[in-house]
């Protein structure tokens, strides 16, 4: 069963999660992308997206608040697929402290290989990304989408959501890794509003 809070709980841990997702945020804007955390329907619409029948573990990248953990655990996906990265050490202990059952680690999506790698994870179902693309350095989005082009392997996906109406891979990056992305949903509860887009490889 998906782990849920405590009502007892659940206000406390999610306000300390906010506290340190805006905190982190005040410290790195650039890497951290917005100054809130994305909504329940954001990562309902997200989670959704996940072919639960489909082989592979499920890794998500850049998880904050957990609120898309919470959601990808509601939508089905056994605790023993999903792997959490967050980079942000507050933030981790955090989130570890929530999902203590689950492979939550510290770790920067630049070495996604890895860590997959080091988890044992040789076939992924999906990519789960709220990792800010828009505003990081080329280099190092360059680097990321690379390895997460190259972990999706022929029949994989990348779940990615964005504030703006076009693909946060742009068209020239989609054609060096050889995805094709498409935008699946527009979450007008988020604040601000934003889109979830499905990336796969060409031709599969």
């Amino acid at each position: 069963m998906p782990q849920r809070l405590s009502t007892s709980q659940a206000p406390r841990k999610q306000r300390s999660l906010r506290h340190h997702f805006i905190a982190a945020w005040l410290r790195s804007p650039l890497k951290m992308g917005a100054a809130l955390p994305s909504s329940r329907g954001l990562a309902r619409a997200m989670a959704a997206q996940v072919d639960t029948a489909r082989e592979g573990a499920i890794i998500e990248l850049g998880a904050g608040t957990g609120v898309v953990t919470q959601a990808l655990l509601e939508a089905g996906i056994a605790h023993n697929r999903l792997l959490v990265i967050e980079r942000d050490k507050k933030l981790h202990a955090l989130l570890h402290g929530i999902f203590h059952d689950l492979q939550v680690l510290c770790a920067d999506a630049l070495g996604l290989d890895d860590v997959l790698k080091n988890a044992g994870i040789q076939k992924v179902n999906a990519i789960v990304s709220s990792l800010p693309f828009i505003t990081m350095p080329v280099a190092v989005r360059h680097g990321i989408q690379e390895k997460m082009a190259k972990a999706i392997g022929e029949d994989g996906i990348i779940i990615q959501f964005t504030y703006g109406p076009k693909s946060p891979i742009n068209r020239s990056e989609l054609k060096r890794y050889g995805l094709m992305g498409q935008r699946v949903r527009l979450v007008l509860v988020n604040v601000p509003p934003a889109h979830v887009w499905v990336y796969k490889k060409a031709g599969s």
